[in-house]
């Protein structure tokens, strides 16, 4: 087994960062699309740096590189690409800063226990946009190239996040499949029984038992409706389950502030309910920040003392 499965072998919870995107635009980065995140890359990293800092400060045990936008075909959108290198090879230069960026943290905050760098996979296009999701010749030869930049800059593990759909779950799964390293599968549905492209959840299930992720995690919806979903992932899996939500307003528009409709306390709370359903693997997703994830060390084992 591999250093996450190891870990959620021992029956450890395991704490999980919180948003970057987001917390990027609280704290007055630029964040407009197609760049999103990747933008502080090239302007602010040290605030990116700063995050990481944050979530290692408050005894997160797996820290996010800031690459959920840093593929090939982002910087092609934004017709963006260092002087002297190609769209592709600036995608590699920014992976790679975002996984040492994440590596300095750990360096710089974390002391006697061991924090965890994953290199984060996303959809190719819009999250919330499932019909955008390009053919599978483009999925596999995309994600295979983001994820070979990942596993090259040194991420400890992986975690593709926010997949609405069964195609490009399926592309993912056959790319992270190739490299040694354990990955989280992370979904986001639009209720207990369905993707967010409004596929069965058990069919995309039925295809994700087949491969080895060390976990199936669920991300990006309302802390309000993780607790249904994580019921029904219990039911059709024995893998290991978590859950990081996403606390904005539904509808808020695009280029607004996010507005948080859940406190830290609120979100501690709901988090004890997915522990109580078994998760082992708990963050924040959009919306929260370092703060949330203070509250959420609460639900760490406690080292019992002799």
């Amino acid at each position: 087994m591999g250093i996450l499965k190891d870990l959620l072998a021992s029956g450890k919870t395991l704490i999980l960062d919180s948003a970057m995107g987001t917390e990027l635009q609280a704290r007055g980065c630029d964040v407009s699309l197609p760049l999103w995140s990747a933008n502080a890359l090239i302007e602010r990293p040290d605030l990116v740096r700063h995050i990481h800092i944050d979530n290692v400060d408050t005894g997160a045990d797996i820290i996010t590189a800031n690459t959920f936008r840093t593929q090939t075909r982002t910087f092609e959108k934004a017709d963006y690409h260092y002087k002297e290198l190609g769209f592709a090879e600036t995608a590699n230069q920014l992976t790679t800063d975002a996984v040492d960026l994440a590596r300095d943290a750990v360096i710089i905050a974390a002391e006697e226990n061991e924090v965890l760098v994953a290199g984060c996979i996303a959809p190719l296009e819009d999250s919330y946009r499932p019909d955008l999701t390009p053919d599978t010749d483009a999925l596999c030869t995309e994600h295979y190239e983001h994820i070979n930049n990942l596993v090259n800059a040194g991420s400890d593990i992986l975690i593709a996040e926010t997949l609405t759909n069964i195609r490009e779950i399926s592309a993912v799964l056959n790319q992270c499949h190739k490299f040694e390293l354990d990955y989280i599968i992370s979904i986001t549905p639009r209720n207990e029984k369905e993707l967010f492209s409004g596929e069965p959840i058990s069919e995309a299930m039925s295809i994700i038992d087949k491969y080895s992720p060390a976990a199936v995690t669920v991300n990006c919806i309302h802390p309000s409706l993780v607790e249904p979903v994580l019921i029904h992932l219990r039911q059709l899996t024995d893998k290991p389950i978590g859950a990081y939500a996403n606390i904005g307003d539904p509808n808020y528009k695009e280029g607004e502030p996010l507005r948080k409709t859940v406190s830290p306390d609120e979100y501690l709370s709901y988090a004890k309910k997915w522990k109580s359903h078994g998760a082992q693997i708990i963050g924040g997703c959009c919306g929260t920040s370092p703060l949330y994830i203070r509250k959420l060390i609460a639900l760490k084992d406690k080292t019992k003392k002799n």
